[in-house]
């Protein structure tokens, strides 16, 4: 049913402006305002919830990755429309960010580091590489798992995390990974990652801090190694 053959009451607009309970689907609605040939608004805000939803699934903070080149999969969903969803969502987003009240934890040491990553990523059968976003009092501002790997390897993308690491205005970054083994000792390719992050950190004016690998229960830190 197209909105204009709706009962005024039963528009998404018209029930939002009377109550902001309301469903996505009203919301996406509200957001695209019109569907396409054939197809309602409110059909094709369903299938952009679905699409959502399901993505949501397929890995770790997945809205704060979204890109409206994502969102033209869905069949009436074009350039305009999908920027509008995203440009909602990363309001939302900010927004959240601004107002929430959170005690920073401290990242002080190597050891709150792992206190806070081991019981996370100790039992991982796959290596996640982590970068923590750090103000300069070295509170955590927050992190992101910047790749996963194979059991003995992991492809790491510096650009991705310098540029999570400009979006949080960060000044310090520690890097983390975890070694499925058990292990924590570092290899060459752990030191050679840490060596290029320092100067990818330098770069841009922030400082690498350390690099912590997790094992079962242990962790070394590489800047207690003295390779930082």
């Amino acid at each position: 049913m197209k909105i204009k053959d709706m009962r005024p009451e039963d528009r998404p607009r018209e029930r939002f402006a009377e109550s902001t309970n309301v469903s996505l689907v009203d919301l996406v609605s509200i957001l695209i305002r019109t569907g396409t040939r054939g197809r309602a608004v409110t059909e094709v805000a369903r299938e952009v919830v679905d699409f959502l939803e399901a993505k949501e699934q397929d890995g770790i903070d997945f809205f704060d990755d979204l890109n409206w080149r994502d969102l033209i999969e869905v069949n009436g969903i074009g350039k305009d429309k999908a920027v509008t969803i995203c440009a909602a969502i990363e309001l939302g987003r900010r927004l959240a960010y601004r107002h929430k009240k959170i005690e920073l934890i401290d990242f002080n040491s190597p050891q709150k580091v792992s206190r806070y990553f081991m019981e996370k990523l100790r039992h991982e059968t796959q290596e996640k590489f982590i970068v923590s976003f750090l103000n300069v009092k070295n509170k955590l501002l927050g992190y992101k798992v910047i790749s996963q790997g194979s059991l003995d390897a992991v492809s790491v993308d510096i650009k991705e995390a310098m540029k999570w690491a400009i979006r949080y205005k960060a000044h310090g970054l520690i890097i983390l990974h975890n070694h499925p083994s058990g292990s924590p000792e570092p290899s060459d390719d752990d030191i050679n990652v840490t060596r290029r992050f320092k100067e990818a950190a330098e770069l841009m004016e922030m400082e690498l801090l350390d690099h912590v690998i997790i094992g079962d229960g242990i962790y070394v830190s590489l800047n207690e190694r003295g390779f930082i």
